[in-house]
């Protein structure tokens, strides 16, 4: 449930990102798709490196480490007034999306048992699909009825901190155990 809201937040800030550019700063759409592609090789970057601290951390740590950093990046964008400030917002949201994306897929991983890794991956695709609707779907309600893309933005943010709240009753350790005791009895049962 937790990455099902942080992950809508993160959805829509791309999906809105262009659209935020064009109505707040008057970035052209050359210049939002260089920051584009700025942003997915910040991205892999940020899973790269950010793979070495979920191995040394766990994911839970680094989805919530993730998640700060996001809030922080979107509240930079929201704020800022120059393309440079929108630049540096766009770096760091590509610097903590690779890591949070990778970081859930493998927190899951260990979650679950391993004869169950398919069930449980379909419904992680599934549930990422159906739950990414509800953010542009905020961000369309606020432009259509206040006219400000910024009050629109400001309002994903929130998800990250839902996200947030709700990631910190994830008891990981304890997830792992379960999932570990469910394979070694998988191994033994006829």
């Amino acid at each position: 449930i937790a990455r099902m809201v942080y992950n809508d937040g993160l959805v829509t800030i791309i999906g809105m990102a262009a659209i935020y550019a064009g109505a707040t700063l008057g970035m052209t759409l050359e210049q939002v798709l260089t920051m584009a592609i700025a942003l997915n090789v910040a991205a892999g970057i940020g899973a790269f490196g950010f793979g070495y601290v979920d191995d040394r951390i766990g994911g839970k740590k680094t989805i919530l480490i993730s998640l700060v950093l996001l809030t922080i990046a979107g509240t930079i964008g929201v704020m800022t007034t120059t393309v440079a400030g929108f630049w540096l917002a766009a770096v760091l949201i590509g610097l903590m999306m690779g890591p949070n994306q990778s970081a859930s897929r493998s927190l899951l991983s260990r979650l679950v048992p391993e004869q169950k890794h398919a069930e449980f991956f379909g419904l992680y695709a599934f549930s990422g699909k159906m739950s990414s609707i509800f953010g542009p779907l905020v961000y369309g309600g606020i432009v259509a009825s206040t006219g400000n893309h910024k009050l629109a933005m400001s309002s994903i943010i929130v998800f990250f901190a839902v996200g947030f709240v709700l990631m910190l009753a994830v008891r990981e350790q304890e997830g792992i155990a379960t999932a570990q005791n469910a394979e070694a009895a998988a191994l033994i049962a006829p």
